[in-house]
């Protein structure tokens, strides 16, 4: 029987993954960053070597042929220098002066995404096109490279929209990580200023994803994604951490200095589609007795 604590959850958003894009080809990281912040003491051809090497392993453990903690996995990211100690960030949130309601997001996703129905499996991991999307899934897609040209349908919005405001108030959704919270806890470890206090999630789903921030009112949630109320929560925490982390080390390659919460502002839809997944397979009776 397989154990939560042994896999990357499922095969969220790589090369054997109808729903990728862009994520299974290689891109070149920043080589002088990395020997600058990451400590790499080869050269620019050793660098390109591990590389390459690096990223096709990475595609094995997101495909399920190399485990999470293969040791020779991990000694790839520690070559690069990817895999140091995790930092978070040290700047306190904006404060929005409206809050953005999804709906509002749902009509900018509308009027920039053609064929918005086929890409909503990228967020909640359910294939087909639903008769009634989930307006928070709608709403996240506003901050994904999936408008015209592969640009986010938030952008151009924001250059064109009158209302200041509201663009403001956007600007600072877009700046807010995404995280997963259950019965008021939240599973991922943001910094405490980038989360609500257990006041704000009173009239909240017991089990979601979204970004939380703050706004001149208090605080208020943006692609509001409710997730099967399945036990333990201890699971679901263990394997999004985990996701989030690979996701972390291939961010590190081009911006060595990246935080934990720039990952899930970054990677929104392999946070909202590894909450989603990982909370129905964990949902799954036999699994669950093992966690």
């Amino acid at each position: 029987m397989r154990s939560p604590d042994r896999e990357v959850i499922p095969q969220v958003l790589n090369a054997g993954d109808v729903c990728s894009q862009d994520e299974a080809i290689f891109t070149a990281g920043n080589f002088e960053h990395a020997r600058r912040f990451s400590g790499f003491a080869g050269d620019v051809v050793d660098w390109e070597r591990a590389e390459r090497a690096f990223h096709a392993a990475y595609l094995d453990v997101l495909a399920g042929r190399r485990a999470w903690d293969e040791p020779a996995w991990l000694g790839l990211a520690h070559d690069l220098g990817v895999d140091g100690p995790r930092h978070h960030d040290a700047r306190p949130g904006r404060i929005a002066d409206v809050a953005v309601p999804d709906e509002v997001l749902c009509d900018i996703v509308e009027d920039g995404v053609p064929e918005v129905l086929m890409l909503l499996e990228r967020i909640t991991g359910v294939e087909g096109m639903p008769a009634r999307p989930p307006i928070g899934a709608v709403a996240a897609l506003a901050f994904l490279n999936c408008g015209i040209e592969g640009t986010r349908p938030v952008d151009g919005w924001m250059d064109d929209e009158e209302d200041r405001a509201l663009v403001q108030s956007v600007r600072v959704v877009d700046d807010a990580p995404v995280g997963v919270w259950s019965d008021g806890v939240c599973l991922l470890p943001i910094v405490p200023s980038l989360r609500p206090p257990a006041e704000a999630l009173v009239q909240m789903p017991s089990r979601f994803v979204a970004r939380a921030y703050r706004t001149q009112a208090g605080w208020a949630f943006s692609g509001v994604l409710t997730l099967p109320d399945a036990r333990p929560a201890g699971a679901l925490a263990r394997v999004i951490e985990r996701r989030m982390t690979l996701e972390l080390w291939q961010l590190r390659r081009g911006e060595p200095r990246s935080t934990f919460e720039d990952v899930l502002r970054r990677c929104p839809a392999v946070v909202y589609r590894s909450a989603m997944e990982a909370a129905v397979w964990l949902g799954d009776p036999a699994i669950g007795m093992t966690a």
